[in-house]
């Protein structure tokens, strides 16, 4: 009996299906809802002011539609809203749901935001000092003595309180570290503040100047020799044996120097001429390659005419070859 009612006039049940499921589909896609989608926002702006409100990029819109149209739109090409802003004078620019381009039959009920904060300033234009940013440091002994950057200058154009205000535009940072020779690079600048534009070239040409530090130092009681005796000539002694000498050049090679490495002495060629005890003498250095003699103090001492002696054995340290 179950089985009766169940495949008894099979074909009319089956025709009575497929009708009330074709009848709810019908009516489902006929019902009106709604959908969300996010619509971008282009903005049209006046050549000769700057808009330094923040811009909306863009706006989420409620659309309502019939369903079956609406499961048809593809959310994510919709046409772009564009926005002229020429001539636009009030506080705000208000998105109204008529703007937005969509297929018959659809429209839009809400738009978020609503509108849009609108504040012009006027153009300015001028030229800005260009400043290197570096960092680190070069390598250990050495420093970077100048830089310079072409071209010195940069055009900046843009909101004329921002133009006014800047005193200076600085490049991408130039790396030093373990720098110990001199260089040129080419970098580009930070990029530009709000509301300006860098009107300049893509990349600067930097000069870096990097030489090795340099000091002074004063090596203190370096023993004065006398010089230029003949034999058979008188003995010298010197008062004082021994002066200070003070040294500028290279910190590495100031660091690494002795008293050993100095030379001074006193000529006393042809005092034996004179029959006089003493003498005064200037004294005579000798430094290293590469460092400047700044000061011997003093700067003469006093020859003692002594017994005859060998000329070959100075009384007091070594020979000379330079004078200060």
């Amino acid at each position: 009996m179950m089985r009766g009612l169940l495949f008894d006039h099979l074909p009319q049940k089956a025709f009575a299906l497929a009708l009330a499921t074709a009848l709810l589909v019908f009516v489902r896609e006929d019902k009106t809802t709604q959908v969300t989608a996010a619509v971008r926002v282009r903005v049209g702006r006046p050549d000769d002011r700057v808009l330094v409100s923040p811009v909306v990029e863009k706006v989420t819109v409620t659309i309502e539609g019939k369903y079956g149209a609406l499961r048809k739109l593809d959310l994510d090409s919709l046409a772009p809203l564009d926005v002229n802003l020429t001539g636009a004078e009030g506080e705000q620019f208000a998105f109204e749901p008529e703007m937005f381009k969509l297929p018959p039959g659809m429209a839009v009920r809400t738009v978020r935001p609503a509108a849009m904060v609108v504040r012009f300033e006027a153009k300015a234009q001028r030229k800005v000092p260009v400043t290197v940013a570096t960092s680190g440091d070069p390598a250990l002994g050495y420093r970077l003595t100048s830089v310079t950057v072409e071209p010195p200058e940069v055009q900046v154009e843009g909101a004329a309180s921002v133009v006014e205000g800047l005193t200076k535009v600085e490049t991408m940072p130039v790396e030093l570290a373990g720098r110990s020779q001199s260089a040129q690079v080419e970098i580009p600048l930070r990029p530009a503040p709000a509301f300006v534009t860098l009107l300049g070239p893509v990349k600067y040409r930097v000069a870096l100047t990097i030489e090795e530090k340099r000091g002074t130092r004063v090596l203190n009681d370096v023993p004065v020799a006398v010089a230029g005796v003949p034999v058979g000539g008188p003995g010298w002694e010197v008062s004082p044996p021994t002066v200070d000498v003070t040294l500028h050049g290279p910190a590495r090679l100031l660091d690494a120097l002795s008293v050993a490495q100095l030379t001074a002495s006193v000529d006393a060629r042809e005092l034996e001429k004179n029959r006089r005890l003493l003498h005064t003498r200037p004294v005579k250095v000798g430094v290293p390659e590469g460092m400047t003699l700044v000061e011997v103090k003093p700067a003469k001492v006093t020859l003692v005419r002594g017994p005859p002696g060998d000329p070959g054995a100075p009384l007091v340290g070594g020979t000379a070859s330079e004078t200060p």
